[in-house]
C-alpha cells in the first residue's frame, strides 16, 4: 500500500511541478544562495553536524580487458540514516560507453546506501558537454532520491558498468566524476527530510568537502599504486572522484644527454734577460776582463681534461582537465520549511520532477 502511494505521490508532484516551480523555485532563490556552499562560511561547512564524503571506483585494468565492462559504484559514508532528498549529476568520460536497459536507458541500480528511498527514473544529461576541456569530453547521468523519512545509509548508492573502447591503449585515462549543478530555478541536492539547518549545512558539505572539485577541494590524487601502473594518473585532474586506468607507461618525454667538455691546456716559458758584468782589475798596464753570463730558463706546464656525462630522464605527462562554467542543468530543490508534515517526500519528490524538467535544458548564464 505505501508503495503504491509512493509511486502515486511522485506521479502527482511530477504533473505539478511544471505548474509551481516558477513561483516556488524563484521564491526559493531569495531565501537562499544557489552556490555549493549554500552562502555558509568554510568553518561552518567544517563544523557540520553530518559529514557525507563520497567515493568513486578507481581502478586500474590491463589493456586486455579494453571491450570488455567494468563496474563502477558511487558510495556515501559518514550520513548513516540522515539523509533523504538526493539530486546530483555524474559525469564520465564519453569514450566509455554507459550500459543501458532494453529500451534504451541508462541501467543504473541501487545500492545499500538507497535501497530504502524511493528514486525517480535514472536519466541521460545532454548537457553533459557544457563541460568539455582539452582532455576530456564528457557524458552524464542524472539521480535523485525521495523518502517520508530519513532513510539513506552509508554505503553504495548507485552501481552501472561501462564499457572500455574496444581500441583502449596503454597509458588511457578515463575520468568520473560527481558535479554539482544549479540554476536559478533548481539545484543539486543532499538534506534531510526537514531541510533544516542541520540538512542545509550537511549539503554544503557534501558539495565542498564531500566530493572533489575545483573552487573547494581540488586535492584529488590517485594512490600511488596506481601510478606505478599507469603513470599518466600522477597528473590527473585533481578535481574528478575516480577513474577507470589501463595499465601501461602512457605518453613518454626523453630529455637528450648532456655532454659536458673541459679542456684547459696551459703553457708557460720564461726567458732570463743576459746580464753583463764588467770586472775590471787595478795594474799598470789597464786590463779589461769582461765577464759575460747569460742564464735562460724555460718553464713550460700544462694540463688538459676532458669529460662527458650524459644523463636520459623519461616522464609521463598528462594535461590536467579543467571545468567550465555550470549549465543550467541541475537537480531540483524547494524545499518545504521545517515541521511540515512529509517534507521530505515533498522535497524530493518536486525536486526530481523539476530535475527532470531542467535536465533538458541549455546553459542560461
Amino acid at each position: 500500500m505505501k508503495k503504491n502511494s509512493l509511486k502515486k505521490a511522485f506521479s502527482v508532484i511530477a504533473m505539478a511541478a511544471v505548474a509551481v516551480s516558477a513561483t516556488s523555485a524563484v521564491a526559493s532563490a531569495t531565501e537562499e544562495t544557489f552556490a555549493p556552499d549554500g552562502g555558509y562560511s568554510k568553518d561552518v561547512i567544517a563544523a557540520s553536524e553530518v559529514k557525507p564524503v563520497t567515493d568513486v571506483t578507481k581502478i586500474v585494468v590491463g589493456k586486455d580487458q579494453a571491450g570488455q565492462q567494468v563496474k563502477v559504484q558511487i558510495s556515501v559514508d559518514g550520513a548513516n540514516a540522515k539523509f533523504c532528498s538526493t539530486g546530483m549529476h555524474f559525469y564520465y568520460d564519453k569514450r566509455l560507453t554507459l550500459e543501458t536497459d532494453p529500451f534504451g536507458d541508462p541501467l543504473v541500480k541501487k545500492g545499500a546506501g538507497t535501497e530504502y528511498l524511493g528514486t525517480i527514473k535514472i536519466q541521460a544529461d545532454p548537457t553533459a558537454k557544457d563541460f568539455d576541456n582539452d582532455t576530456t569530453k564528457w557524458a552524464g547521468v542524472f539521480f535523485a532520491t525521495a523518502e517520508s523519512a530519513n532513510k539513506g545509509l552509508n554505503g553504495v548508492l548507485y552501481e552501472m558498468n561501462f564499457t572500455i573502447p574496444a581500441d583502449a591503449k596503454e597509458g588511457d585515462v578515463y575520468p568520473l566524476d560527481v558535479i554539482y549543478r544549479s540554476n536559478k530555478n533548481a539545484k543539486d541536492l543532499f538534506t534531510n527530510k526537514e531541510n533544516d539547518e542541520t540538512g542545509k549545512v550537511m549539503q554544503a558539505y557534501f558539495f565542498t568537502q564531500g566530493i572533489y572539485n575545483k573552487d573547494y577541494n581540488n586535492t584529488f590524487a590517485a594512490p600511488a599504486a596506481d601510478i606505478a601502473k599507469n603513470a599518466n594518473l600522477a597528473s590527473i585532474d585533481k578535481s574528478v572522484d575516480g577513474y577507470i586506468a589501463i595499465e601501461g607507461p602512457g605518453e613518454t618525454t626523453t630529455t637528450a644527454p648532456v655532454t659536458t667538455t673541459t679542456t684547459a691546456p696551459v703553457t708557460t716559458t720564461t726567458t732570463a734577460v743576459p746580464t753583463t758584468v764588467p770586472t775590471t782589475a787595478p795594474t799598470t798596464a789597464p786590463t779589461t776582463a769582461p765577464t759575460t753570463a747569460a742564464t735562460t730558463v724555460s718553464t713550460s706546464a700544462g694540463t688538459g681534461a676532458s669529460t662527458a656525462a650524459g644523463t636520459g630522464t623519461t616522464a609521463s605527462t598528462a594535461k590536467p582537465a579543467t571545468t567550465a562554467a555550470p549549465s543550467t542543468t541541475a537537480a531540483p530543490t524547494n524545499a518545504p520549511k521545517t515541521g511540515v508534515a512529509g517534507a521530505g517526500m515533498a522535497v524530493a519528490g518536486l525536486a526530481a520532477a523539476i530535475g527532470t524538467a531542467f535536465v533538458l535544458r541549455k546553459k542560461e548564464d
